[in-house]
């Protein structure tokens, strides 16, 4: 790429790059970045799924997609599965068929094939594209002449990473691209193509050479490997070559890096006995005098997740710091899973697929399961069945509860989604309401924290700040004994691109001092700042609604009628006009209703039927959206039922703000003890036009309430730096809330997922004060090694919250064009594809991954568990393993081999789990006898 642009003058924006994950794009640009600045941000890079979207976004209606087409993960996919009656532990295999007959043209059967045409089905229906789908259809795009042509005129440049991996129909859209400038750069190795079930086939290198034309000459054989020693080299090249040769002149492969260690086969007879001996091989490595390598450092490689949950559960009953190094999507965390569940139903209302996953994204698993299964028992959808146990269990069952919290929260998403205009305040306000035990920190204690706003000091360096942002200024700070450094970090959040620390200030630059911040002091006072900075967008999204009451003959849902409806209509925050009607109901009022409300049957006895007064009611409403307290427990279901044959019946928005209140206030919710506690008078309780206009004042206040919650609460993901610059101050002159603040924020500066204390560590090396605070000394004033050691081998997502919240904001922010519904649609789109992000490794902790997801990732140690016939050779159902089969296991082998630095080590038992597991045809191959 930098050849390109360097010395054949590309224009950047004319380069298109795939990259077979999100993180190696990432990478590249991060490269490129350093030595080519800005311009890099014109290269047209990502994964060839995020291609596929984006095209199939501008021309999909030409084959069948309509605007707004959704994008199917593989919960969804299972979900509509699910639906097609396909049992649970089938879908993954019937997914991966569906795969096969798509890419491979491999058959499906007969019941494979009705599920798949049902599936079809249902996906077009709800105008869905799984990933496959998104390449099936941009070939079929790019097989039009017209916009092919439009397409390939974009670029002057293709350029391919890990080319084994495209199948065939991946490798006809890259054609297509480069079919007239014929301009094309492909890297690959076909000794490392493991993907044959999504399709992807080594034979792609002959198609590419046969199609543009290239000779043997041109093909450029990197033969410098950097990461192996020789004893590994030679094992792994001997074992590779029984394959058949792709590339007759290929050559050998030199390293200039030596290890002391040989390549080792160990063999045990069972697997309780070879894990016992991989802990203590690794405890023996770590005493070892020359220097032991970092858990981090060392990978554990197997075929299938059985052996890697089975290593995980025995390292940590073991003490040994171990993690399951997955492909780590941004919706894996469960707080976004929550918002993505959110916006999937604001995007796509009628989708009953979109509602299941978002209960299944807010009740307990358990709950879900049991709900789901007790559904299809009796012949319900899930929804149907959570609404009958929210109907029928007792009302103090735990269960019943989250039933209810749960549907309050999906029924507030539509006028959440109407009440907004930007992502970023329609995500706050999710966040704000969300639904299950977890919170922040900040959140659990928000009432202790002051509101960023209420200090001029913070809402004075705030305007300044942006001012210098808006001017493209830097800032500059003095040294303060280390603290300046997350003090950097924490204004780069600012928007301030650079940040200069001590010595001669640039004349232009905005300078920060703690003098700026006497009361909070530097720390806690920038940290507010950037809250108050990044809330600034945030405001009372619903200034204008209708509040609406009734009073009914009955406290049951199911059958009371209305004896009396009133409503308040609210415009910027104040009650313009008001509703009142009483109705006379056709069935008797209750004792129990009398005593509560007071309205008797003679009070009605000349007041019009519902379907006399519903017209003006609907009318003075209008488009709003209707707003009740409790109102999905009561107010709105008896609404719809009632007005459900009455015109205009059922196309109104609701938002409950019981939910709201729950979130906001500890204490009691009730609509009379809320109103007292924001100094509201509120009239005679149970009664319809008084409770209304209680509600039309109450409400506002809770959303200026939910706006200082939100930044109060702001940017989690900047405890650690708060903590770090907490610790490097004197204590003695910290205020109050700083100092309730630091004895919450260790478990994020000490914990496994901050960077805080490398980022310290680069920043003070690169000053060169040798007076600054140590890493060491930074450790002890934030707790201790010892307690960092406890908070690192803590497996909890809440500690990766604040990790996760950055990533989230990042991507809201590349989000923030067009109307809503265009930045939801592009927000799901990109967490979706985040998919594609490659494995997440950990640096303090061993490693253990799946011998698939290792592609790109390097270890000073390596262990290949289960290299024996049982566990890597695929056995089909005839029993017959073809060659092709066998080359690609083959295969799969060496990428694992070829992970190590130093020393490899591979193993193999007699029976794993109680089963024989066959031969070691692969150690017999290199020509390996396991010891032991």
């Amino acid at each position: 790429i930098r050849y390109l642009i360097e010395h054949l003058d590309v224009d950047p924006a004319r380069i298109c790059v795939f990259t077979f994950t999100n993180k190696a794009a990432g990478e590249i640009a991060e490269r490129l970045h350093r030595e080519l600045g800005d311009r890099i941000e014109r290269v047209k890079r990502g994964t060839i799924h995020a291609f596929c979207a984006e095209l199939l976004r501008e021309f999909g209606e030409r084959v069948d997609l309509q605007p707004g087409f959704g994008i199917a993960d593989e919960p969804y996919q299972k979900s509509v599965l699910r639906r097609l009656r396909v049992p649970p532990k089938m879908q993954k295999r019937v997914l991966e068929a569906f795969s096969r007959y798509r890419f491979r043209g491999d058959a499906l059967g007969h019941r494979y094939q009705r599920y798949y045409d049902r599936y079809q089905r249902m996906t077009a229906e709800r105008n869905v594209a799984d990933f496959d789908t998104l390449v099936l259809k941009t070939a079929q795009l790019l097989r039009m002449d017209d916009v092919a042509a439009q397409v390939r005129s974009r670029w002057d440049a293709v350029l391919v990473d890990e080319f084994q991996d495209l199948n065939p129909i991946q490798y006809a859209i890259v054609r297509r691209l480069a079919q007239d400038h014929r301009n094309i750069f492909a890297v690959g190795d076909d000794e490392q193509s493991v993907y044959s079930w999504t399709g992807a086939d080594p034979q792609v290198f002959r198609h590419f050479q046969d199609d543009f034309d290239i000779r043997p000459d041109h093909v450029l054989h990197l033969q410098e490997n950097r990461r192996c020693p020789p004893s590994i080299l030679d094992v792994a090249r001997r074992f590779i070559a029984l394959n058949a040769t792709m590339f007759a002149d290929r050559q050998p492969q030199r390293t200039t890096h030596d290890s002391p260690f040989p390549v080792e086969a160990v063999g045990f007879a069972d697997d309780e006995r070879e894990t016992k001996w991989i802990m203590d091989d690794l405890r023996r490595d770590r005493s070892r005098p020359d220097g032991a390598p970092g858990w981090g450092d060392v990978a554990l490689l197997y075929r299938t997740h059985r052996i890697g949950r089975a290593l995980e559960s025995a390292f940590l009953n073991a003490g040994i710091p171990c993690c399951l190094a997955q492909g780590r999507a941004l919706a894996d965390d469960k707080v976004v899973a929550y918002v993505l569940a959110a916006l999937r139903v604001i995007a796509n209302p009628g989708d009953e697929i979109h509602q299941e996953l978002f209960y299944q994204a807010v009740l307990p698993e358990s709950l879900f399961d049991s709900a789901r299964a007790w559904g299809e028992e009796k012949g319900r959808t899930l929804i149907h069945q959570l609404e009958h146990m929210a109907r029928t269990l007792p009302s103090d069952h735990s269960d019943r509860k989250k039933i209810w919290r749960g549907f309050y929260a999906l029924k507030n998403l539509d006028a959440l989604g109407k009440s907004h205009t930007s992502l970023g305040s329609l995500v706050e306000d999710i966040l704000s309401e969300k639904v299950g035990r977890y919170r922040t920190v900040l959140e659990e204690h928000q009432e202790d924290l002051s509101d960023p706003v209420s200090h001029e000091e913070v809402v004075g360096l705030a305007e300044r700040v942006q001012r210098a942002a808006g001017d493209a200024k830097s800032v500059w700070i003095p040294r303060q004994g280390g603290a300046e450094i997350p003090a950097r970090k924490m204004i780069l959040e600012m928007g301030i691109r650079s940040v200069a620390l001590g010595g001669a200030p640039d004349p232009e630059a905005l300078r920060i001092t703690a003098a700026d911040l006497p009361t909070l002091g530097l720390g806690l006072g920038l940290f507010k700042t950037a809250q108050l900075i990044r809330t600034r967008g945030f405001a009372n999204t619903f200034r204008d609604f209708t509040a609406i009451d009734l009073e009914t003959t009955d406290n049951n849902v199911d059958n009371a009628e209305i004896v009396e409806l009133a409503a308040v209509r609210v415009r910027h925050g104040r009650v313009v006009d008001e509703f009142h009607s009483m109705v006379k109901p056709r069935v008797p009022i209750t004792s129990g209703a009398l005593g509560a409300h007071g309205i008797s049957e003679s009070d009605v006895a000349r007041a019009p039927y519902f379907e006399g007064v519903w017209a003006q009611f609907r009318e003075f409403c209008g488009s709003d959206v209707l707003v009740a307290h409790n109102g999905y427990m009561f107010d709105f279901p008896i609404l719809r039922r009632m007005a459900a044959k009455l015109p205009r019946g059922s196309d109104f928005s609701t938002y409950d703000t019981l939910p709201l209140a729950r979130t906001l206030h500890a204490t009691s919710r009730k609509l009379e003890h809320l109103a007292k506690r924001y100094g509201i008078h509120s009239g005679r309780s149970h009664r319809a036009l008084d409770d209304c206009q209680t509600l039309a004042r109450l409400f506002p206040a809770l959303s200026e309430t939910r706006v200082e919650f939100a930044r109060k609460t702001a940017l989690v993901n900047l405890l650690d730096q708060l903590g770090v610059a907490l610790a490097l101050s004197d204590h003695r002159s910290l205020c109050d809330e700083a100092r309730k603040i630091f004895d919450l924020i260790p478990p994020y500066s000490l914990g496994l997922h901050s960077d805080c204390l490398d980022f310290y560590q680069s920043e003070s090396a690169a000053c060169g004060d040798a007076d600054l605070p140590s890493v060491d000394d930074l450790i002890r004033l934030l707790g201790g090694h010892q307690l960092m050691e406890r908070l690192r081998a803590e497996r909890s997502a809440d500690k990766r919250y604040p990790e996760t919240m950055g990533r989230l904001r990042r991507l809201i922010e590349a989000c923030a064009h067009g109307d809503l519904a265009a930045q939801i649609c592009a927000f799901l789109e990109r967490a979706v594809l985040s998919k594609y992000d490659g494995a997440e490794t950990e640096k303090n902790r061993v490693n253990l991954l799946t011998l698939h997801s290792t592609k790109g990732l390097e270890f000073s140690r390596v262990y290949v568990v289960g290299v024996e016939d049982e566990q890597l050779i695929p056995i089909p159902r005839d029993g017959v393993v073809s060659s092709l089969e066998l080359e690609e296991a083959r295969r799969l082998l060496y990428v694992g081999m070829t992970r190590a630095k130093d020393r490899l080590v591979m193993t193999r038992v007699k029976s794993r789990g109680e089963r024989s597991t066959g031969s070691h045809r692969f150690l017999d191959e290199m020509g390996l006898q396991p010891r032991g």
